[in-house]
């Protein structure tokens, strides 16, 4: 893997600028924490690449909130404007388990027998640059489910901040397009540097070691989760939470849908997709004969069940990964104050 050092902050807006997209989202500083922003709308604004990362994942990005994903009519579907049409894209300052929540939504999407259209167009389109976390956020717990803060594949650039200047590591042909551009602005790395890079990942590692201490998730809690009487356990982690499905949208790898129906312009009608969560009560209700049918997990503490299960043992199952990256969002955004690290230790105890 080919390795460039940057060394002034002028370098690496250079650097960023020789990136060839209509759109260029950026985590920038913000008072309340890093945000996503358009560098292409705001040229001014500053990556925040030496701050923990931001409390928004990048999901939104290759499957929005809500789309429309079809026109029809009494004629039939439009199909030229019910095709997905995206720009090019780049997304700079993803942490690396935002690139393991990529992998993993991949696997949902482009893994089976058909692709989704609308992931595939906006993945192919888009040019990923991790950085690595210089700064570990408090609630972050990566190494516990077999990350680090820094990512070694699944990148077309990764920087790393380095006390002086920046190493920027190339990943693929794309990224070794923008190093082309971006000319004088950067050179190869030495050996210093690559110490240097060495040396800065390490102390991440101990900032999560303080953290985390030698804590991990083990394989014995599938086993752990699959024992669990969904009727009957859970009251006592369930009993926190406020049905709010924030832990769910914020989460990279919850990917959960809802289609309907509406209409559109003259006679035309759309079928929209948007983001559903399994913690809501009425998740998977369905029409029936005699108006809408109950969910098939009706109480809470089976929805809280689901959740964990989905993650940490039918996810494994069905693609060889676990549904959590350890970034932390759920336990920031959790109006009930549910820290998922006490869950699962609770269970392997």
């Amino acid at each position: 893997m080919r390795s460039i050092y940057v060394s002034t902050e002028e370098g690496l807006a250079h650097l960023l600028g020789a990136v060839q997209a209509d759109e260029v989202y950026a985590a920038v500083r913000r008072e309340r924490g890093p945000e996503y922003c358009n560098l292409r709308a705001r040229p001014e604004a500053e990556p925040a690449l030496r701050e923990p990362r931001p409390s928004a994942s990048p999901k939104a990005f290759l499957q929005p909130a809500t789309e429309r994903v079809a026109v029809y009519s009494a004629t039939g579907v439009d199909a030229e404007r019910s095709c997905p049409a995206c720009g090019r894209r780049a997304l700079v300052g993803l942490r690396a388990c935002d690139l393991v929540a990529i992998e993993y939504l991949d696997k949902v999407f482009r893994g089976g027998d058909v692709a989704d259209p609308f992931y595939e167009a906006r993945r192919t389109s888009e040019l990923l640059i991790s950085v690595d976390c210089v700064a570990v956020h408090e609630n972050c717990f990566c190494t516990a489910v077999g990350g680090r803060p820094f990512a070694e594949s699944g990148f077309d650039l990764n920087i790393t901040p380095l006390e002086e200047g920046y190493l920027v590591e190339v990943g693929s042909e794309r990224g070794q397009e923008v190093i082309d551009r971006a000319g004088d602005a950067v050179c190869p790395a030495t050996d210093e540097d690559l110490r240097r890079r060495d040396a800065r990942r390490e102390a991440s590692l101990e900032q999560l070691r303080q953290q985390t201490g030698d804590w991990r998730v083990s394989d014995r809690i599938q086993e752990a989760l699959l024992a669990k009487d969904e009727a009957k356990a859970w009251g006592e982690e369930a009993a926190k939470c406020v049905e709010c499905a924030a832990c769910t949208f914020i989460c990279p790898t919850c990917h959960c849908f809802y289609l309907y129906d509406q209409v559109g312009g003259g006679e035309e009608f759309e079928r929209v997709r948007t983001w559903d969560s399994c913690i809501l009560g009425d998740y998977h209700r369905m029409a029936g004969p005699a108006g809408a049918k109950p969910s098939p997990r009706p109480g809470l503490r089976t929805r809280f069940a689901n959740r964990m299960l989905h993650k940490y043992a039918f996810s494994p199952m069905q693609y060889g990964l676990l549904g959590c990256t350890g970034c932390g969002r759920c336990i920031e955004a959790c109006y009930g104050q549910i820290d998922i690290r006490d869950v699962l230790r609770g269970f392997e105890e």
